[in-house]
Order: C-alpha cells, then sequence, then structure tokens
C-alpha cells in the first residue's frame, strides 16, 4: 500500500476520531457532567465506531458512482442512485456499528442483541442519512454549477488569447522577408511571374487581414488560400517543395481559419527545403478530418519557437470541444484536425 492510499485512510480515521470526541463530550454534557461518564471509553469507542462506518461505506460509495457517472452528463442518475444507497448503506452502516456496540464493546451475546432490536432504533438513523445525502448533494450541485461557469469564462479567455496569439505567429515575418527577396529576383528575370507572385502575396495577406475575426471558416476558402500560399513557397523553393491536395466533398465543412498556413509554415522551418532532400505535402481529408502530412527530414538545429504554432492550433481547437491528432514516425509527420459541419458547432 502505498502513501497516497495510506494518507487519505489516516486522515479519516483522524476526522472520526473528532467526530466521536465531539459526541462523546456533548453526551457528557447531557449526563449531567459526570466525570465517570467523561472516563469511559466505551460511549467514546462506540461513537467512533458509528462515525467510521457510515463515512467510510458512504465515501466509497460516493467516490465509485462519480468515476461512474459524471455531474456534468448524468446528474438524474447521480442523484437516484445516490440517495437511496446512501441511505441503505447508512442503515446497514448502523447496523454494524450497532453489533459492535452491543456485542464487541459491552460483551452482549449475538442473541440478545437480535432480541432488542427494533425497527423504530433504525428510523433515527435513516432521517440522519436523509438530511446528510441532501447537503452532500446540493454542496455538489452547487460546487459542479461553479465550475462549470468558471470553465466557461475560462475557454473565453483561452480562446481569445489563442486568437491573439494565432494573429502574432501568423505569417511569420521572415515569409514576408523571404518573398520579397523572390520578388526583386523576379522583377529582373520574369516580369510576368513577379507580377503572378505580387498578386499571390497580396492575396494571402488579404486573406489574412478578412480571418482575423472570424472562429471558423469554410473549408474551401482555406483550401484556396492553401494553394495560393503553396503557389507563393513554390516559387521560392522550386523544385525542392512538392505537394499534393486531394479533398473530396468540401461542401457544408468549416475548420479554424489559418490552420492550414500555420501547418504548411511548420513543415517548411523545421525541415530541410533542398533539391537532394525535397518537402513533401499532402492535404487530404476524410468525412470528419482534415489531415495534412508531410515527410520529415529535420533541420540539424531546430527553432527555438517549435511547438507553438502546433500548440496555437490545439488550443483554438479546444476552444469548440475539438481534439487534434497528432501522428509522427520515423519517416512522416501527420496533424488530423476535426471538420466541423456548420458554424455553430
Amino acid at each position: 500500500m502505498t502513501s497516497k492510499s495510506i494518507y487519505p485512510i489516516l486522515r479519516f480515521l483522524w476526522i472520526s476520531a473528532i467526530i466521536a470526541l465531539v459526541i462523546h463530550f456533548i453526551n457528557f454534557m447531557g449526563n449531567g457532567w459526570k466525570i465517570d461518564y467523561l472516563l469511559n471509553y466505551k460511549p467514546l469507542l462506540s461513537n467512533f465506531s458509528y462515525a467510521f462506518i457510515i463515512g467510510f461505506l458512504n465515501i466509497g460509495f460516493f467516490t465509485w458512482i462519480q468515476k461512474v457517472f459524471s455531474w456534468r452528463t448524468h446528474p438524474k442518475t447521480l442523484i437516484a442512485l445516490g440517495i437511496p444507497g446512501s441511505v441503505i448503506l447508512s442503515v446497514f452502516g448502523f447496523f454494524i456499528g450497532r453489533v459492535i456496540h452491543s456485542v464487541w464493546i459491552y460483551g452482549n451475546s449475538i442473541d440478545y442483541f437480535l432480541a432488542n432490536e427494533s425497527f423504530f432504533s433504525y428510523l433515527f438513523a435513516v432521517f440522519i442519512a436523509l438530511i446528510v445525502t441532501l447537503a452532500f448533494h446540493a454542496y455538489y450541485f452547487y460546487k459542479f454549477g461553479v465550475n462549470a461557469e468558471l470553465k466557461a469564462q475560462k475557454q473565453v479567455i483561452e480562446h481569445t488569447k489563442a486568437k491573439h496569439q494565432a494573429l502574432k505567429d501568423q505569417l511569420d515575418p521572415h515569409f514576408l522577408f523571404n518573398s520579397l527577396s523572390v520578388l526583386a529576383s523576379l522583377i529582373e528575370e520574369d516580369p510576368k511571374r513577379a507580377t503572378k507572385f505580387t498578386t499571390n502575396l497580396s492575396k494571402v495577406y488579404r486573406y489574412v487581414l478578412d480571418q482575423r475575426q472570424e472562429d471558423l471558416v469554410s473549408l474551401r476558402s482555406e483550401l484556396d488560400f492553401a494553394k495560393v500560399y503553396l503557389n507563393l513557397l513554390s516559387t521560392r523553393f522550386e523544385d525542392s517543395l512538392e505537394y499534393t491536395i486531394d479533398i473530396k466533398d468540401d461542401e457544408h465543412k468549416f475548420t479554424v481559419p489559418l490552420s492550414l498556413q500555420l501547418l504548411i509554415e511548420n513543415a517548411v522551418k523545421h525541415n530541410k527545403v533542398t533539391e537532394k532532400q525535397p518537402l513533401h505535402l499532402k492535404i487530404s481529408n476524410t468525412e470528419s478530418d482534415l489531415i495534412i502530412e508531410n515527410n520529415l527530414n529535420p533541420k540539424a538545429k531546430e527553432s527555438s519557437r517549435n511547438g507553438i504554432g502546433l500548440e496555437n492550433i490545439k488550443n483554438r481547437f479546444e476552444s469548440f470541444g475539438q481534439s487534434i491528432e497528432i501522428i509522427k514516425n520515423e519517416t512522416s509527420f501527420m496533424v488530423k484536425l476535426p471538420l466541423l459541419k456548420n458554424k455553430n458547432s
């Protein structure tokens, strides 16, 4: 048995002892402050037995049902099981306590104990069990309501922070510097390509400005933007960057804006992109996920900002109650982004 499992038991023993002492002192006052009663260990031991057995059974029961059922999703089930279950266990615990009280502590025979038991002896136990159980459920409903409100506020704050961080992370300044360098060389070498490159570059920044206040965008608009962004990168890296887009049924599907751009940027940032070691990107989808995959040719020295883009995307999807899936092995890196079916998801 580990210290983690022993500590709750010791704490509960200590709490039961305090309860027993309090009840013993109350009974001491009720018996006319008689010192003989105060020094008598038997009533004290009996009180401890009741407190420990009834409390132990109830704590174990409530711990179990709250592992099986959640207050968020099954509150009615918890009430339907919790109240009668607690009452039954409390009465059973009271019975065990009375056996210990009469037979073990005071030395009566089991036959004598059973002969003197009556239904009315347990009415008080049922009454106390009902009060304690109702108080317990009222407390947990209150606690759940407070926690739910705090969680909702935290999600709003985290979502706002994620959106702010996304704007900071989007389109790394190096992308602009590199794009301007490519544009400068194209102006001399191929003015027509330079014009097309400038048009695509303006589309990229226009999309960022248009979507910066949006929580979700259509999959089609995100793919159109990704194609423009990839065209810019292809002009820069030429044969060192290859990509395929295999999307089926992009109607009525939504995703987090600029999530594709961040993943593409991450792939370029953290992998070698050379003629000998080209970067291969593939964008595809299933009914429920948008999949972005690239081969792995990691740079010798990773960026200190490694992982910020992924964490950003993860936080933004979590604000919608969704989780992204990351699959990495020795040769490839894949991210699955959940697709939402409507903008109110």
